[in-house]
Protein backbone atom coordinates (compact mmCIF):
# COMPACT_ATOMS: atom_id res chain seq x y z
CA UNK A 1 0.00 0.00 0.00
CA UNK A 2 3.02 2.62 0.93
CA UNK A 3 4.57 1.47 -2.57
CA UNK A 4 1.20 2.43 -4.29
CA UNK A 5 0.72 5.61 -2.35
CA UNK A 6 4.45 7.29 -3.41
CA UNK A 7 4.03 6.04 -6.66
CA UNK A 8 0.65 8.20 -6.67
CA UNK A 9 3.16 11.16 -5.06
CA UNK A 10 5.51 10.28 -7.91
CA UNK A 11 3.20 10.63 -10.85
CA UNK A 12 1.57 13.79 -9.33
CA UNK A 13 4.70 15.81 -8.94
CA UNK A 14 5.73 14.88 -12.50
CA UNK A 15 2.49 16.51 -13.99
CA UNK A 16 2.66 19.33 -11.34
CA UNK A 17 3.56 22.35 -13.74
CA UNK A 18 5.33 24.58 -11.19
CA UNK A 19 8.46 25.37 -12.52
CA UNK A 20 7.87 27.22 -15.67
CA UNK A 21 9.39 30.78 -16.01
CA UNK A 22 5.61 32.13 -16.78
CA UNK A 23 6.32 33.04 -19.70
CA UNK A 24 2.26 31.89 -20.42
CA UNK A 25 1.70 35.65 -20.26
CA UNK A 26 2.68 38.41 -21.82
CA UNK A 27 3.16 42.50 -21.11
CA UNK A 28 -0.64 44.14 -21.79
CA UNK A 29 -2.49 43.69 -18.67
CA UNK A 30 -6.51 42.68 -18.50
CA UNK A 31 -8.61 45.91 -19.13
CA UNK A 32 -10.05 46.99 -15.88
CA UNK A 33 -13.11 44.89 -14.98
CA UNK A 34 -12.60 42.24 -17.12
CA UNK A 35 -11.23 38.40 -16.31
CA UNK A 36 -9.57 36.37 -18.30
CA UNK A 37 -9.84 32.66 -18.37
CA UNK A 38 -6.86 30.45 -19.61
CA UNK A 39 -6.18 26.87 -19.73
CA UNK A 40 -2.54 25.72 -20.77
CA UNK A 41 -0.99 22.17 -21.45
CA UNK A 42 2.83 22.04 -21.48
CA UNK A 43 5.77 19.44 -22.18
CA UNK A 44 8.55 20.47 -19.76
CA UNK A 45 12.19 19.14 -18.72
CA UNK A 46 12.04 20.37 -15.12
CA UNK A 47 14.00 20.24 -11.76
CA UNK A 48 11.76 18.25 -9.57
CA UNK A 49 12.47 14.78 -7.26
CA UNK A 50 11.16 12.74 -10.05
CA UNK A 51 13.29 13.98 -12.45
CA UNK A 52 17.30 14.16 -13.28
CA UNK A 53 19.23 16.48 -15.95
CA UNK A 54 18.80 13.70 -18.58
CA UNK A 55 15.04 13.39 -18.08
CA UNK A 56 12.70 13.81 -21.06
CA UNK A 57 10.47 15.93 -21.76
CA UNK A 58 6.73 15.46 -19.01
CA UNK A 59 3.37 16.38 -19.73
CA UNK A 60 1.30 19.28 -17.30
CA UNK A 61 -1.60 20.96 -17.38
CA UNK A 62 -2.82 24.46 -15.30
CA UNK A 63 -5.76 26.60 -15.41
CA UNK A 64 -5.37 30.49 -14.71
CA UNK A 65 -7.24 33.28 -13.77
CA UNK A 66 -6.50 36.74 -14.45
CA UNK A 67 -8.46 39.97 -13.44
CA UNK A 68 -8.02 44.12 -14.18
CA UNK A 69 -7.38 46.60 -11.71
CA UNK A 70 -6.37 49.26 -13.43
CA UNK A 71 -4.77 50.05 -17.12
CA UNK A 72 -1.64 49.05 -16.24
CA UNK A 73 -2.50 47.04 -12.78
CA UNK A 74 -3.68 43.33 -13.09
CA UNK A 75 -4.07 39.89 -10.52
CA UNK A 76 -3.33 36.60 -11.65
CA UNK A 77 -4.22 33.01 -9.66
CA UNK A 78 -2.47 30.06 -10.77
CA UNK A 79 -4.03 26.14 -10.40
CA UNK A 80 -1.62 23.27 -10.90
CA UNK A 81 -2.56 19.72 -10.02
CA UNK A 82 -1.03 19.94 -6.61
CA UNK A 83 0.26 23.55 -6.38
CA UNK A 84 -0.75 27.24 -6.11
CA UNK A 85 0.95 30.59 -6.96
CA UNK A 86 -0.56 34.58 -7.20
CA UNK A 87 1.25 37.08 -8.70
CA UNK A 88 0.61 40.77 -9.62
CA UNK A 89 1.18 42.34 -13.54
CA UNK A 90 2.39 45.45 -13.64
CA UNK A 91 3.16 47.81 -16.93
CA UNK A 92 5.95 50.15 -15.88
CA UNK A 93 5.91 51.78 -19.69
CA UNK A 94 4.47 52.14 -23.08
CA UNK A 95 7.27 52.76 -25.83
CA UNK A 96 6.25 53.09 -29.29
CA UNK A 97 3.62 50.35 -29.63
CA UNK A 98 5.61 48.02 -27.24
CA UNK A 99 4.41 47.38 -23.44
CA UNK A 100 7.07 46.65 -20.63
CA UNK A 101 5.70 44.94 -17.50
CA UNK A 102 7.03 43.31 -14.48
CA UNK A 103 5.10 40.24 -12.83
CA UNK A 104 6.20 39.46 -9.01
CA UNK A 105 4.53 36.18 -8.22
CA UNK A 106 4.54 33.33 -5.05
CA UNK A 107 3.41 29.66 -5.86
CA UNK A 108 4.08 26.30 -4.23
CA UNK A 109 2.81 23.09 -2.87
CA UNK A 110 3.09 20.42 -0.07
CA UNK A 111 1.98 16.86 0.09
CA UNK A 112 1.62 15.09 3.05
CA UNK A 113 1.27 11.61 2.89
CA UNK A 114 2.85 8.52 5.28
CA UNK A 115 6.17 7.91 4.28
CA UNK A 116 7.09 10.42 1.85
CA UNK A 117 6.28 14.02 2.12
CA UNK A 118 7.65 16.93 0.15
CA UNK A 119 7.44 20.84 0.07
CA UNK A 120 8.35 23.58 -2.30
CA UNK A 121 7.91 27.57 -2.70
CA UNK A 122 8.76 29.65 -5.28
CA UNK A 123 9.21 33.55 -5.78
CA UNK A 124 9.20 34.67 -9.38
CA UNK A 125 10.38 37.99 -10.83
CA UNK A 126 9.81 37.93 -14.78
CA UNK A 127 10.05 40.95 -17.28
CA UNK A 128 8.44 41.13 -20.06
CA UNK A 129 7.98 43.63 -23.21
CA UNK A 130 5.13 42.92 -25.87
CA UNK A 131 4.62 44.11 -29.62
CA UNK A 132 1.08 43.94 -31.24
CA UNK A 133 1.25 43.15 -34.73
CA UNK A 134 -1.45 43.51 -37.95
CA UNK A 135 -4.54 40.95 -38.02
CA UNK A 136 -4.68 40.38 -33.93
CA UNK A 137 -1.20 38.70 -34.03
CA UNK A 138 1.23 39.63 -31.76
CA UNK A 139 4.89 38.63 -29.51
CA UNK A 140 6.47 38.86 -25.88
CA UNK A 141 9.80 37.71 -24.81
CA UNK A 142 11.73 39.00 -21.53
CA UNK A 143 14.45 37.38 -18.50
CA UNK A 144 13.23 36.02 -15.67
CA UNK A 145 14.14 34.95 -12.05
CA UNK A 146 12.62 31.96 -9.76
CA UNK A 147 14.19 31.09 -6.26
CA UNK A 148 12.95 28.05 -4.74
CA UNK A 149 13.32 26.31 -1.27
CA UNK A 150 12.53 22.06 -1.48
CA UNK A 151 11.98 20.09 1.58
CA UNK A 152 11.88 16.14 0.35
CA UNK A 153 11.26 13.44 3.07
CA UNK A 154 10.79 10.02 3.35
CA UNK A 155 10.38 7.13 5.92
CA UNK A 156 10.95 3.59 6.02
CA UNK A 157 10.26 1.59 9.05
CA UNK A 158 12.79 3.26 11.56
CA UNK A 159 14.89 4.74 8.51
CA UNK A 160 14.59 8.40 8.47
CA UNK A 161 15.88 10.97 6.21
CA UNK A 162 14.91 14.74 5.05
CA UNK A 163 16.44 17.22 2.55
CA UNK A 164 15.73 21.20 2.11
CA UNK A 165 17.04 22.60 -0.74
CA UNK A 166 17.74 26.23 -2.05
CA UNK A 167 17.78 26.78 -5.92
CA UNK A 168 17.99 30.25 -7.94
CA UNK A 169 16.73 30.02 -11.71
CA UNK A 170 18.01 32.17 -14.33
CA UNK A 171 16.55 32.39 -17.91
CA UNK A 172 13.65 33.26 -19.87
CA UNK A 173 11.22 32.96 -22.48
CA UNK A 174 9.39 33.84 -25.60
CA UNK A 175 5.79 33.60 -26.96
CA UNK A 176 3.58 34.50 -29.91
CA UNK A 177 -0.46 34.60 -30.00
CA UNK A 178 -3.17 35.60 -32.01
CA UNK A 179 -6.26 37.50 -30.44
CA UNK A 180 -10.30 37.51 -30.93
CA UNK A 181 -12.54 39.75 -29.42
CA UNK A 182 -12.85 37.70 -26.53
CA UNK A 183 -10.40 34.65 -27.32
CA UNK A 184 -6.48 34.03 -27.71
CA UNK A 185 -4.19 31.54 -28.22
CA UNK A 186 -0.80 31.33 -27.82
CA UNK A 187 2.65 29.09 -27.99
CA UNK A 188 5.13 29.92 -25.57
CA UNK A 189 8.40 28.24 -24.82
CA UNK A 190 11.34 28.98 -21.87
CA UNK A 191 14.31 28.20 -21.08
CA UNK A 192 16.50 28.59 -17.86
CA UNK A 193 19.59 26.98 -15.58
CA UNK A 194 20.06 26.56 -11.80
CA UNK A 195 22.64 29.25 -11.24
CA UNK A 196 23.78 27.60 -7.89
CA UNK A 197 24.56 24.11 -9.26
CA UNK A 198 25.53 22.39 -12.60
CA UNK A 199 22.58 20.97 -13.20
CA UNK A 200 22.05 21.49 -17.04
CA UNK A 201 19.33 23.51 -19.08
CA UNK A 202 15.36 22.96 -17.95
CA UNK A 203 12.59 24.34 -19.95
CA UNK A 204 9.63 23.64 -22.05
CA UNK A 205 7.36 24.46 -24.91
CA UNK A 206 3.19 25.11 -24.21
CA UNK A 207 0.22 26.26 -25.96
CA UNK A 208 -2.78 28.09 -23.95
CA UNK A 209 -6.24 28.99 -24.83
CA UNK A 210 -7.82 32.29 -23.30
CA UNK A 211 -11.17 33.42 -22.84
CA UNK A 212 -12.01 36.92 -21.45
CA UNK A 213 -14.99 37.68 -19.77
CA UNK A 214 -16.44 41.03 -18.32
CA UNK A 215 -18.87 41.08 -15.18
CA UNK A 216 -22.05 43.18 -15.42
CA UNK A 217 -24.89 43.14 -18.04
CA UNK A 218 -24.50 44.04 -21.75
CA UNK A 219 -21.05 45.20 -22.37
CA UNK A 220 -19.12 42.87 -24.68
CA UNK A 221 -15.60 42.40 -24.42
CA UNK A 222 -13.08 44.44 -26.63
CA UNK A 223 -9.63 42.96 -27.84
CA UNK A 224 -6.96 42.49 -25.18
CA UNK A 225 -5.43 45.51 -24.22
CA UNK A 226 -8.12 47.75 -25.65
CA UNK A 227 -10.55 50.44 -23.43
CA UNK A 228 -14.11 49.39 -22.92
CA UNK A 229 -16.22 50.42 -25.61
CA UNK A 230 -18.20 53.35 -23.88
Amino acid sequence: MAVLSRSWVVALLALSGCTHLSTLEGAVPVDPGYSEFTVDLQASRAPNPVQTPIAIPLPSFAFHVRHGLSRNLDFGAHVYPLGLGVDMRYRFAELQGWSLAAQPGVGGLIIPVPGLQYGQFDASFPVRAEHSLAGGWGFAFGPGVLARQTFFATEAGEIASSTATFELYAGGGARIFHDWPKLRLGISGDLYVDTLRATGLYGGLGIDFSMTHRGGKSRKSPPRGMDAPQ
